[in-house]
C-alpha cells in the first residue's frame, strides 16, 4: 500500500498528531499499517513559526516550512509547488487557546486559508482533522446512543463551535465536488504526547485524578497510531471523497476503565500507585460546565475548568463506517498503547 501522490503537505507537523504522521510517512510503522510502504513522494511540513525545532531538517524528501496559518500569504508560500498530483493533510488547530478569538482565527479562518490555497492549486485530495466537539455529548452511556456520521451538530463550548463552523465550510466545498475527507478523532493518547498528558498519568499514579460521578460514563479514545492509520486509509481509498469518518479505538471505555487501565500499566512497570482520593458528585461537573460557559461568554478560557466540565460526560462514537468503507482496523488498545508510551517515560512517571 502506497500513497500515489507527488507531494504530501502536512499542517501542524509539530503537533501531537503531526509528529506521528510525519514519522510514519517518512519511515513507515508496522504498528500503524504493516502493509504501508513509505516514500515515493516529497513531504512538506508546515510548523508554527518559532515553534518546536525537533521536526526533521530539510532533506531531498522532506521540506520544513515555518509560518502561520492565520496569514494567507504563509499558506500560499507553503503550497507554492502544489499541483493536481498532491495531497494536503490539515492537522493544525488549537484546543486550549490563550484567548477565545484563537478558536476562530486558527480553527476556522486558518482552515479556510490553507484549503482555499490548496483548491486554487488544483490539489488532488484534502484530509482535514476535526474533533468530537462539534457533535457534543451523548444522551446516555448506552451503545445504542453512540455518535455516528449522521449525528446532528450540538457543539460543546467555543472549541466545538469553531470546529462545527470549520466542518460546515468544508461541507460547502464538498458540495462543489472538491475531494475532501473530514476525520473526527476523540481524546488522543500515545506517542509524542504533550506535557499535559504526563500530568494526567501522574495524577492517576498519585490518586489525585478527580472522579466526577460514578465513572460509568463512556469516552472514546484514539491512540495516535490508530489515527494515523485512519488518515492513510482515507488518502488511499477513493470512497473517502466527500465523507466524514469517526476514527477511534475499537470500542469506547468507561472512565472507570480508563483510570484502572492506566493504574494497571503503571503498576505493571513496577511503580506504586496510590488509592483514588478525589471522588466528587455528578453535579460538580455541571457546576464546572456552567462556569466554563460563563467564562467563555466573557472571553476567558480556563483549561482546568473546561477539562473538569467534561469528566462526567458521555463522549463516545461508533467507528463502523470507517471499518466498512476504509477497512479501518485499529491495532492498539488502551492498555497496549499506554504501556508503549509509559515504558519510554518511566523516569518521568516514577
Amino acid at each position: 500500500m502506497k500513497l500515489e501522490f507527488k507531494n504530501v503537505f502536512i499542517t501542524g507537523a509539530d503537533g501531537w498528531l503531526g509528529k506521528n504522521l510525519v514519522q510514519t510517512l517518512l519511515k513507515g510503522d508496522s504498528d500503524v499499517l504493516p502493509q504501508f510502504s513509505a516514500g515515493g513522494y516529497k513531504l512538506h511540513s508546515f510548523v508554527l513559526k518559532n515553534a518546536h525545532k525537533e521536526i526533521s531538517v530539510n532533506t531531498d524528501s522532506h521540506i520544513r516550512f515555518e509560518g502561520n496559518l492565520t496569514d494567507k500569504s504563509s499558506c500560499v508560500t507553503f503550497m507554492e509547488t502544489a499541483s493536481n498530483d498532491d495531497l494536503l493533510i490539515h492537522t493544525a488547530g488549537i484546543i486550549h487557546p490563550k484567548k477565545m478569538s484563537d478558536f476562530f482565527n486558527i480553527n476556522v479562518q486558518g482552515t479556510k486559508n490553507i484549503v482555499e490555497t490548496a483548491i486554487a492549486k488544483g490539489i488532488k485530495k484534502i484530509i482535514v482533522i476535526s474533533s468530537n466537539s462539534p457533535i457534543g455529548c451523548n444522551s446516555s452511556n448506552e451503545l445504542k446512543d453512540l455518535f455516528d456520521e449522521k449525528s446532528p451538530y450540538n457543539p460543546y463550548m467555543g472549541y466545538g463551535k469553531s470546529k462545527m463552523l470549520m466542518e460546515k465550510y468544508l461541507l460547502s466545498k464538498i458540495e462543489e465536488n472538491i475531494d475532501i475527507t473530514i476525520i473526527r478523532p476523540p481524546w488522543f493518547y500515545g506517542e509524542n504526547m504533550p506535557e499535559r498528558q504526563m500530568t494526567f498519568y501522574k495524577m492517576v499514579r498519585d490518586g489525585k485524578f478527580p472522579f466526577i460521578g460514578n465513572g460509568e460514563n463512556l469516552r472514546s479514545m484514539v491512540n495516535v497510531k490508530n489515527l494515523v492509520q485512519g488518515i492513510i486509509l482515507s488518502a488511499v481509498n477513493p470512497i473517502s471523497k466527500g465523507k466524514i469518518y469517526w476514527i477511534a479505538d475499537k470500542t469506547p471505555y468507561s472512565m472507570n476503565e480508563i483510570i484502572n487501565t492506566v493504574k494497571t500499566v503503571i503498576e505493571d512497570l513496577g511503580i506504586r500507585t496510590k488509592k483514588q482520593k478525589i471522588r466528587l458528585p455528578h453535579f460538580t461537573g455541571q457546576i464546572a460546565q456552567l462556569s466554563d460557559f460563563i467564562f467563555q461568554k466573557i472571553g476567558i478560557y480556563n483549561q482546568k475548568i473546561h477539562v473538569m466540565s467534561e469528566l462526567n460526560k458521555n463522549i463516545a462514537c461508533s467507528i463502523q463506517k470507517a471499518e466498512n468503507e476504509l477497512e479501518y482496523s485499529p491495532k492498539i488498545d488502551l492498555y497496549t498503547g499506554t504501556k508503549m508510551i509509559l515504558q519510554k517515560h518511566q523516569n518521568q512517571i516514577k
